[in-house]
């Protein structure tokens, strides 16, 4: 606040002090002027008979009137250059005052604009405003990200832990099913981990890729027969029609993001018919995995790809989903300068696209 009056005061003092200048300068032009240049050189006619004055600078009353016309425009331009400071400094203080309350943690602080402000202030507040939203947004988010991580790994860590400590104990007996079901865990644990490994690389613009010249159905195929016996034990029919489609793109990426569809099918689908296609556009190359599960609930196909986001929380902890896995196919996606797009099927399931530059 001190800074600003300082501010204001400096404004006004600057501005009346340029016009006091302006208009001294311009009195005293005008008596140079008359005394050295008119009437020496371009004394009206008629004047020649007049008897010469001393001089011709001006009388008292003429400097009185002089002085009273300089104190009024000077007293004029100290009331403008005071409207226009208050027009200037008050969305600065708003600004000002909501920066500080933002700086001390309020992140829900916003500067209040004002009528009478100029275009440019109008819009720095608004701008200050958006951000101030965004850091919020940012904020709020970052919470429910940390709660949600905390909440995916809690569950296998205190089954590891009770399980281990049952051992440590002697309550249960080491065997090979029992120690299975802690490799599960503990893989479950890395693959959380290394979906948000891959999350936080991608919003940070630092997933790196391995671009090569590959072809997606080549690739689909692969995949397919690595997975197709844990699909068939869920009751998941795999459909492919694969067309040629080259790309430059990463293939491992690409086969991890094909992996991640048909987990989800086996998951959250099963079990379903599964058909796989690769196609050209005008515009794309196009990877689409099309199930006719159950589908997802109404107006949740842009929900789909957010971190953590599930339409039956209790059925996908059952199944053992993490809510990271679409999140990382659209994040590989968009850094092939692509997307992934969810849309329901016919008649029934979901169709997943994923949208690539061409070749």
């Amino acid at each position: 606040m001190k800074s600003a009056k300082s501010l204001n005061r400096q404004l006004v003092a600057s501005m009346a002090g340029v016009t006091g200048l302006a208009l001294f300068i311009m009195c005293a032009g005008f008596f140079l002027f008359y005394e050295f240049v008119y009437f020496r050189f371009w004394a009206p006619e008629g004047l020649e008979g007049l008897p010469e004055p001393d001089s011709y600078w001006p009388t008292p009353p003429e400097w009185i009137a002089y002085l009273v016309l300089w104190t009024m425009g000077l007293g004029g331009a100290i009331v403008a250059a005071t409207r226009f400071a208050r027009r200037l400094i008050q969305p600065l203080e708003a600004v000002a005052t909501a920066a500080r309350r933002v700086a001390a943690g309020d992140l829900s602080a916003r500067a209040a604009p004002t009528k009478a402000s100029f275009a440019e202030t109008r819009q720095l507040i608004e701008d200050f405003n958006h951000m101030a939203g965004q850091l919020n947004r940012a904020e709020t988010e970052m919470r429910a990200w940390h709660a949600a991580i905390a909440h995916e790994l809690r569950t296998p860590l205190t089954i590891l832990r009770g399980q281990i400590q049952g051992y440590v104990d002697g309550v249960f007996t080491p065997d090979t099913p029992s120690l299975q079901g802690l490799l599960v865990q503990v893989e479950g644990l890395s693959r959380i981990v290394d979906d948000l490994k891959v999350l936080t690389l991608a919003q940070n613009g630092r997933l790196e890729l391995r671009l090569e010249t590959i072809d997606l159905a080549r690739e689909v195929a692969s995949v397919v027969a690595v997975t197709t016996p844990m699909l068939q034990l869920a009751g998941v029919s795999i459909h492919m029609d694969l067309g040629s489609v080259v790309i430059r793109g990463d293939g491992a990426r690409m086969r991890q993001v094909l992996t991640a569809l048909l987990d989800n099918v086996r998951r959250y689908a099963a079990p379903c018919d599964v058909r796989i296609e690769t196609r050209v556009t005008r515009d794309h190359a196009i990877l689409r995995v099309c199930d006719h599960g159950p589908g997802l609930p109404k107006g949740a196909e842009a929900k789909v790809f957010d971190a953590f986001w599930r339409s039956d929380a209790s059925r996908s902890r059952e199944s053992g989903g993490s809510g990271l896995g679409l999140a990382v196919v659209q994040a590989i996606a968009q850094a092939h300068g692509g997307i992934a797009v969810a849309m329901a099927s016919e008649p029934q399931g979901v169709t997943f696209e994923i949208r690539l530059p061409k070749l």
